[in-house]
């Protein structure tokens, strides 16, 4: 989704953790972790056993 401003990664437990549009500006998902990057730093990394679900919203 190209014009996505926010990525939110809701966990197993409940928890939901919120990226606005100036906090990431690029994911990746490598078999084992969600990445959250910003500016090409990593700025969160999330063991994907823990993630329920991760959304792009407009």
């Amino acid at each position: 989704m190209e014009n996505a401003t926010r990525i939110e990664i809701t966990f197993k437990s409940g928890e939901t953790i919120v990226y606005d549009k100036d906090h990431w500006d690029d994911y990746a998902y490598d078999g084992k972790a969600v990445i959250i990057k910003n500016k090409g730093a990593w700025v969160g990394i999330y063991n994907f056993d823990s993630v329920f679900c991760v959304e792009l919203k407009p």
